[in-house]
């Protein structure tokens, strides 16, 4: 068992009123190395650029990395190969920033991603049989901020958290090729902001709750691929807000409930290609909206409702294809 107590702080600053200087740091533990500390801290001015590249892999576990990048700009990496029981903190402070972190064959890590300011970007990808793995995404300012999480590949039992606030901001959560019991929980706050949930190839048993809070706001959520037993909760709270919901191809006996407040919502809800037994609940209080939802193509045993309080909504139903014992509920008060 190695051990090693490791620091590595890097302070760089502008050389000359006219020199402008990129800062670099590279740190790499591999081979068994366990219970090391990381601290990496750039800061610069004006629109240098900080690069920080970490690589945790070979077995090495309970480290704790800690990036700490002031400036825009900034561009930090944090890989986990082969390693467990492994703390990272990225914290960048100001605008045009990115983070990217990677975690193959790894478990039980946590994951920590805080970007201040706006047009900050946030990659996540678990991998390779990559099991209970914990991962919050805090991106605050005033908003065009991007985040991607990627569950694939045998990821089970992982929990991610994605809070966006601010205006015009993307958040995709993709759940893929045999990933299980997968908790993730998307929150937005503002305006004109997407969610986009994939729950694909034999994903089962994961739970997934989007939470929007503003206006013009997007939700899509797919289940699809033979997924099983999935638990969706789409919410949005405001006026203008749009969500669909695809179910298809053989994904039985999901769970999906759509809870909409406000004026002029619409909601869509598609269950088709032989998907059965699948729990759909629509909810949409206020004015003017509009409710859809399909069952098509041998989908059977389906049970939908749609529930609409207030005035000049309207609610389409329709069942196609071969698609039987079907059980549908419409209320509009």
């Amino acid at each position: 068992m190695k051990k090693i107590y490791l620091v590595i702080t890097a302070f760089l600053f502008v050389l000359g009123t006219a020199l402008a200087q990129d800062n670099k740091s590279s740190v790499t533990v591999s081979g068994d190395s366990d219970d090391n500390t990381i601290s990496v801290s750039q800061e610069q001015d004006d629109n240098e650029t900080n690069v920080s590249d970490i690589s945790v892999v070979d077995d090495s576990d309970r480290n704790d990395v800690d990036v700490d990048q002031d400036g825009e700009n900034q561009l930090s990496t944090v890989n986990i190969e082969f390693g467990g029981n492994n703390e990272v903190d990225v914290d960048q402070d100001d605008k045009d920033n990115s983070s990217d972190v990677l975690i193959v064959d790894g478990n039980y890590n946590n994951v920590d991603v805080d970007q201040e300011s706006d047009d900050n970007t946030s990659i996540v990808n678990i991998t390779d049989v990559s099991d209970y793995n914990e991962v919050d995404v805090l991106q605050d300012g005033s908003g065009g901020h991007f985040s991607i999480v990627d569950i694939f590949a045998g990821g089970q039992g992982n929990e991610v958290d994605v809070e966006q606030q601010g205006k015009e901001q993307e958040s995709n959560v993709f759940i893929t090729f045999d990933s299980w019991d997968n908790d993730v929980d998307v929150y937005q706050e503002g305006e004109q902001n997407a969610s986009f949930v994939s729950i694909d190839d034999a994903s089962d048993d994961n739970d997934v709750d989007v939470n929007q809070s503003g206006e013009d706001n997007f939700s899509d959520v797919g289940v699809v691929i033979f997924s099983k037993d999935n638990d969706v909760d789409v919410t949005q709270d405001g006026d203008d807000n749009f969500s669909t919901v695809g179910v298809s191809l053989g994904s039985d006996g999901n769970n999906v409930d759509v809870t909409q407040d406000g004026d002029d919502l619409d909601s869509d809800v598609v269950i088709d290609d032989f998907s059965s037994e699948n729990d759909i609940d629509v909810n949409q209080d206020g004015d003017n909206h509009e409710s859809g939802v399909y069952i098509i193509g041998d989908s059977s045993y389906n049970d939908v409702e749609v529930s609409q309080y207030g005035n000049y909504s309207g609610s389409n139903v329709g069942v196609y294809d071969g698609s039987d014992s079907n059980s549908i509920e419409v209320i509009q008060k």
